[in-house]
């Protein structure tokens, strides 16, 4: 056991309110054990590769750059730029116009610190996790194989434990066979200091089940058991000192197709549809972003807008980048959440979505509470146990708390290292509170916020009809 080592265990696409007893006991008796963080947030938009890049650089979009699932970007300049892909991610790397910021492979690597990847993700969220893993040195093991997998450990995996199991949904076979990689190999061969195991449940399942589906419960199920061989090896005395479980945001219902580019096909190659739309304006002065921040609010299915003039100013009926930590100069011209109703009886929120899954099922990207609340939590001698953390906090600061446990500077990270979460001790930082209100054409849009020392956090956002009530609404008084 290496002294300050981490595992950071990912369950892609888990609410935190989906984390129960009741469902993932193994989960729950980890994060009642240890550092348990409630208030935890995604980024935005609430999309894996997204996530995946803001942990690992401790960054938010707005500094390292993979502003979207997809977007537009200068390496594909006929089509639409996609991270899922493992050779549009190469293109952009092969260009230096990946990412902007450091992540916590090169930090390692440049510390002499090891790292290694165990991931059941898409090909893109793999390589996210450590884009330059391969020039590293650094072992990964990918269930699609090599070349997003090292080979080596490739080999190895399937010269002990066999051929990598056929995906399902639930991915339960997968799921188990990355935590053998991960425990029967990976530690065993390699001891790193870091390592990520990254399951692809619930989210998959719940893509094509629904979040409160008997399937997915199935697959949290199925996740929460590998979890607990985990935690049974590790209490054992093997693996990392310290483990951090996380999700990289959670999932609302589908509730109705739509199709933003049929809407408005003089933006066709420039709208970028999704839970987040991006506009790219080829014309970006003040009255052509004011008239298309006019047409959205128009339709039916615009939630949010986000928009800021060429010098920043503010645009009639949009908040600005800056309000969600978005505003790379690969962020669009202006973006839109697709519209968001309130959790039904089933306490799932429900929303418009442009993505190739069914009415029902389950979708992610903007910015309800079901999608940007997280689980996350740490057990170990570097954090405090039995402790209930009500500080908000959100993925970019991961990567500065594993740093600083490890003795590592933090400079270059956007977040900020919880140090309150830690056995050693620290002050929590001022925390205050906030609802934006923009209200435009008819329509509210609201966004509660907090200021966590020098940095803001995105707790949700919401849509209202204008003057719904009188002073603040009474969603906004609930969610304040």
């Amino acid at each position: 056991m290496t002294p300050r080592s981490c595992l950071i265990a990912t369950f892609d696409g888990l609410r935190r309110d989906r984390a129960t007893a009741d469902l993932m006991p193994n989960v729950a008796r980890f994060l009642a054990g240890g550092t348990d963080c409630v208030n935890a947030r995604s980024v935005f938009p609430s999309e894996t590769r997204v996530a995946v890049t803001s942990t690992i650089t401790g960054c938010a979009p707005a500094a390292h750059g993979l502003v979207a699932n997809q977007f537009l970007h200068p390496v594909a300049p006929d089509r639409i730029f996609q991270t899922a892909s493992n050779a549009d991610l190469s293109a952009a790397a092969a260009a230096g116009q990946l990412i902007d910021r450091r992540s916590l492979g090169e930090r390692l690597a440049e510390a002499g610190r090891s790292m290694a990847i165990v991931s059941t993700a898409s090909p893109g969220a793999t390589r996210m996790m450590s884009p330059r893993a391969h020039a590293l040195g650094h072992p990964v093991f990918s269930v699609h194989g090599a070349p997003v997998g090292t080979e080596e450990l490739q080999r190895k995996a399937e010269d002990r434990l066999g051929t990598i199991p056929p995906a399902g949904t639930p991915n339960s076979a997968r799921v188990d066979h990355a935590v053998d990689v991960l425990t029967r190999i990976v530690y065993p061969d390699h001891d790193p200091d870091l390592a990520i195991l990254w399951l692809s449940d619930p989210d998959i399942t719940s893509h094509g089940f629904g979040v409160t589906s008997s399937e997915t419960e199935a697959a949290q199920a199925a996740c929460d058991a590998a979890f607990g061989r985990l935690l049974e090896w590790w209490e054992a005395g093997n693996g990392p000192e310290n483990i951090v479980v996380m999700s990289d945001h959670g999932q609302i219902t589908g509730s109705a197709r739509v199709d933003p580019v049929a809407d408005f096909p003089d933006w066709e190659g420039r709208l970028v549809p999704g839970a987040l739309c991006g506009l790219w304006l080829e014309e970006t002065g003040p009255d052509a972003i004011q008239d298309a921040v006019d047409r959205l609010r128009d339709t039916r299915w615009a939630g949010l807008i986000f928009a800021s003039g060429a010098e920043g100013q503010r645009v009639n009926g949009a908040m600005p980048w800056s309000a969600v930590n978005q505003g790379h100069p690969r962020t669009p011209t202006i973006g839109v959440t697709l519209r968001a109703a309130p959790a039904g009886p089933d306490g799932v929120e429900q929303t418009f979505f442009a993505a190739g899954i069914e009415p029902g099922g389950g979708i992610h990207g903007g910015l309800t509470r079901g999608e940007l609340s997280t689980v996350l939590g740490a057990r170990g001698p570097a954090f405090r146990q039995g402790h209930r953390s009500e500080v908000p906090c959100w993925l970019p600061d991961i990567a500065p708390t594993i740093l600083s446990v490890m003795g590592l500077p933090v400079t270059g990270t956007t977040g900020r290292a919880m140090i309150e979460t830690l056995a050693a001790g620290g002050r929590a930082p001022d925390v205050e509170r906030h609802v934006e209100t923009v209200e435009h054409r008819g329509h509210a849009q609201h966004l509660a916020w907090w200021q966590v020392g020098d940095g803001r956090i995105v707790d949700c956002g919401w849509m209202e009809e204008a003057g719904a009530s009188s002073g603040r609404s009474k969603r906004a008084e609930e969610i304040a």
